[in-house]
């Protein structure tokens, strides 16, 4: 059996490791990725539009699994479902419900056979039954905090799920004791980090806080998850992690309305490693170069900013409200902390992601007056300027952006989190029908890839073997978790109304992904 991590490597060993990848996937992807790359012309404009597919028009396609038409995919796609909430895992226990982000942590040969790890969070709060808790009775289960806070206990958590040569074949609780584990981040040395969001000066019966980030390995049969958060990298309502091979710096985003900034984390230990992220490091916020707190939630297409960061001295500072430019707002205190020295102020951010010298995140903020429905931002490292590259003002541009990914063909795609109703770029009421995966083109305009299309009645649930799948309408509820396979061909994603992760497979050279 032969192994690599994901990213193939520690950051000594990037330049090798690269020619691992291109000689394990091909020279075409990564040379497609790169031309990607080069021919980035955004577009100004005051906001961007949305365009026709290159994939074809979206219609709904079955399940390969249940026969059930839970997509709506352009021609020649197909996927296959799988940890629907509450099937049985192959530990006994039930699937969780109310899956979130997601991230691949292994790729490998095992012997013939191609194999994929995933670790999944489950977005779940509190519940006052303590049998709630993921992975409640199973000791190889690691757990943050089984006591209760304000007499609730902590359930959410994460699961791993193992894909093997274009199947899924098993999957079991890996972490629990934990609130709303909404996003994270794959690191390159084989574990997810799952984020709590909540912003909490809260202390449980075991004299535990939340708010932190954890590490899952990508076998916790082998290793298990550390309990203990890695307070060095905030504590805040998280959501993403994204890691910067080249340097081992992390970058963060915090959904506290209108009170958050894109964070750096620079680990003490840049080399990486299981564990390595608790030898602490130096938290800093997002700042406008020589603007003290400037305002980024209404940018126009392609605008730019130069940027540099504001040190955070406490990242385990508790919370309080902050009186801010856009007035009071309730604030953790590492932002409170980088407020003081000038970060700038976005609305809601979410996603994020590294990819060839480019963080890219989301602000999913939807607003009626003034009119936003989403931005996202790309930071080039290199020479410190954060862009703009998405300006929704229009629900059916982009409709509250939230997770996003990038392939390895260098194609931006992002989750969508709205409402089924908001405005459109005239400021008229509109609805749209379903949550979509959303491509982003260089020039600023988007396109749909997907449209969640679950709408299933008890008598089909039934006839697919489902029959604790939830029933109703859920095509306006959320996407997340977008994550490829190494190689390009898989897409995973997550429907959190129902809760269930699909594969999806087809012919991506056709458009940007």
């Amino acid at each position: 059996m032969t192994e690599h991590d994901v990213s193939h490597g520690r950051r000594s060993m990037l330049k090798s490791s690269s020619a691992a990848i291109l000689a394990a996937f091909g020279g075409p992807i990564a040379a497609l990725a790169s031309r990607n790359a080069e021919a980035a012309q955004c577009v100004p404009a005051v906001a961007s539009t949305l365009v026709a597919s290159p994939y074809g028009a979206l219609t709904p396609v079955n399940d390969q699994v249940t026969g059930l038409p839970l997509l709506q995919l352009p021609p020649g796609f197909t996927y296959k479902s799988y940890g629907w909430t509450n099937d049985l895992m192959s530990d006994g226990l039930l699937t969780p419900s109310t899956h979130d982000g997601m991230g691949v942590v292994r790729s490998r040969k095992v012997g013939r056979s191609n194999e994929i790890v995933l670790v999944r969070n489950h977005e779940r709060s509190t519940s006052s039954n303590p049998d709630n808790i993921l992975g409640a009775g199973r000791a190889r289960v690691a757990k943050h905090d089984t006591g209760a806070t304000n007499g609730a206990y902590q359930v959410g958590g994460t699961t791993n799920l193992v894909f093997r040569d274009g199947n899924f074949v098993e999957s079991y609780a890996s972490f629990g004791g934990t609130y709303r584990n909404c996003a994270g981040g794959s690191s390159n040395w084989g574990s997810w980090l799952t984020n709590e969001e909540i912003r909490s000066n809260a202390i449980s019966s075991e004299g535990k806080k939340h708010g932190y980030i954890f590490e899952v390995p990508a076998d916790t049969s082998l290793t298990a998850a550390n309990p203990l958060p890695i307070v060095g990298m905030g504590r805040m309502a998280h959501e993403a992690s994204a890691l910067d091979p080249d340097t081992g710096y992390w970058y963060l985003t915090e959904d506290q309305g209108n009170a958050n900034t894109l964070y750096r984390f620079l680990p003490n230990n840049v080399d990486g490693g299981l564990d390595s992220l608790h030898a602490g490091g130096r938290l800093q916020g997002l700042k406008v170069r020589g603007v003290m707190n400037a305002d980024m939630r209404m940018p126009t297409l392609c605008q730019e900013f130069a940027i540099e960061w504001a040190d955070i001295p406490d990242p385990d500072m508790d919370g309080a409200t902050l009186a801010s430019i856009v007035g009071n707002v309730s604030a953790a205190g590492p932002y409170i902390q980088a407020y003081a020295n000038g970060a700038a102020v976005f609305g809601a951010c979410e996603g994020c992601w590294v990819a060839n010298g480019t963080v890219f995140f989301t602000d999913k903020q939807v607003t009626s007056n003034p009119n936003r429905a989403g931005r996202i931002w790309a930071l080039d490292l290199a020479s410190n300027t954060l862009k703009a590259i998405l300006v929704s003002n229009d629900i059916t541009v982009g409709n509250s952006p939230d997770n996003l990914c990038v392939s390895p063909r260098g194609g931006v795609l992002f989750n969508e989190d709205g409402s089924g109703s908001g405005l459109n770029a005239a400021g008229q009421p509109i609805s749209v029908p379903a949550q979509r995966l959303m491509a982003l083109n260089p020039d600023g305009t988007t396109y749909e890839f997907a449209a969640n299309n679950y709408n299933c009645t008890a008598a089909e649930l039934m006839a697919a073997g489902k029959t604790n799948g939830v029933t109703g309408n859920r095509r306006n509820t959320e996407w997340c978790g977008s994550v490829f396979s190494p190689d390009g061909r898989v897409l995973f994603a997550n429907l959190q109304g129902p809760g269930l992760t699909v594969a999806i497979t087809g012919p991506w050279a056709k458009g940007t992904l």
